[in-house]
């Protein structure tokens, strides 16, 4: 059987380094300093395996291809689909092609996918990071490779295009607050990323403007799984009955009302339920849920925008762009007399 070509991850595996720095020595790249014990290690590996260079991928180097990346941390989620479709509709229309990637939030996928794009030579990415995603950041940039980052932001020195959170959950705090709900059940994932704790911090600030005791809210936190959320959210009605619930995260909401539905509670006569994002169920369902719309189309395509700028030389300072969200009434939350 014919054995196959060598590649950079091989040559990297065997010179103990990383295929970005294995593709800089072997181009004669500049644009970052290596060892001169390293580089001949480098050298040394490629021969060892016989290394044939790609001639159409040396040809391309410096040179546009019209490629850019997205690399999403979920492919079930209909906020991070609506990003890449926002994305790739922009980069269209200014004559680029899209690769699109997830990382289903593994830190250690998310490294090897961004290491092989970088030796892809692909123009440019767009990244949402995982909770460990600042070695990919850095790495990215260290390589030249143009870089945005889309809903998480993790180095200020780096265009970013998410949203308020903070606001946004502000806001629909506030909608259930004005519609009298006082005894709030919260459940949110339980994540460390910076949007989630913002999103705690913007719901825990409504309450707090209107003098509610923490005692009539209940907050709980759940693995961002349907089945999880739903047995975190039957732990919660065993010691406590809200009127409300604010579900701060789209696929969680699944199990929520699903535990609700089981215990028979009515959806809005017994408990309202608003959700942050609108799961492709909310308006299939009886009654049809309130959300908090979220920008997630225009992330992508405003991410997109900012890469494409930078590839076409058009230098400006890193941007962070905050977009908002509006309230979506339809028919789970009720009014209190």
């Amino acid at each position: 059987m014919r054995k196959r070509p060598a590649t950079l991850k091989d040559i990297a595996k065997l010179a103990q380094t990383s295929v970005a720095t294995v593709s800089w020595v072997l181009n004669g790249d500049s644009r970052k300093y290596v060892s001169e014990p390293l580089r001949e290690r480098v050298l040394a590996a490629a021969k060892e395996l016989n290394y044939q260079p790609n001639r159409l991928a040396q040809g391309l180097k410096g040179k546009s291809r019209k490629l850019l990346a997205v690399v999403v941390p979920q492919f079930e989620n209909i906020f991070f689909n609506h990003i890449v479709i926002g994305a790739e509709k922009y980069a269209n229309s200014r004559g680029y092609r899209l690769l699109i990637c997830t990382t289903d939030d593994n830190p250690r996928k998310e490294k090897e996918l961004v290491t092989q794009l970088i030796a892809t030579w692909v123009d440019g990415i767009l990244l949402a990071p995982t909770y460990e995603g600042k070695k990919t950041v850095e790495r990215t940039v260290a390589a030249g490779i143009p870089l945005v980052q889309l809903d998480r932001r993790i180095d200020e020195n780096i265009d970013y295009v998410g949203m308020d959170n903070f606001k946004i959950a502000y806001k629909g705090a506030k909608y259930l607050l004005t519609n009298n709900h006082r005894r709030i059940g919260y459940i949110g994932w339980d994540s460390p990323l910076h949007t989630m704790l913002a999103r705690n911090e913007g719901f825990l600030k409504a309450i707090a403007e209107y003098g509610i005791s923490q005692n009539e809210i209940k907050m709980r936190k759940s693995p961002r799984d349907p089945e999880k959320s739903y047995l975190v959210t039957k732990e919660l009605l065993k010691e406590f009955t809200p009127t409300a619930f604010y579900i701060d995260q789209n696929t969680i909401a699944d199990g929520v009302v699903r535990a609700l539905r089981e215990l028979k509670f009515r959806i809005p006569e017994d408990i309202s339920v608003i959700i942050h994002g609108e799961p492709t169920w909310a308006v299939m369902n009886v009654p049809e849920f309130t959300c908090v719309s979220l920008p997630d189309f225009e992330i992508g395509a405003k991410g997109a925008e900012l890469l494409i700028t930078k590839l076409e030389g058009k230098s400006h300072k890193a941007q962070a762009i905050y977009l908002s969200g509006e309230i979506v009434e339809r028919a789970s939350v009720r009014r209190l007399v």
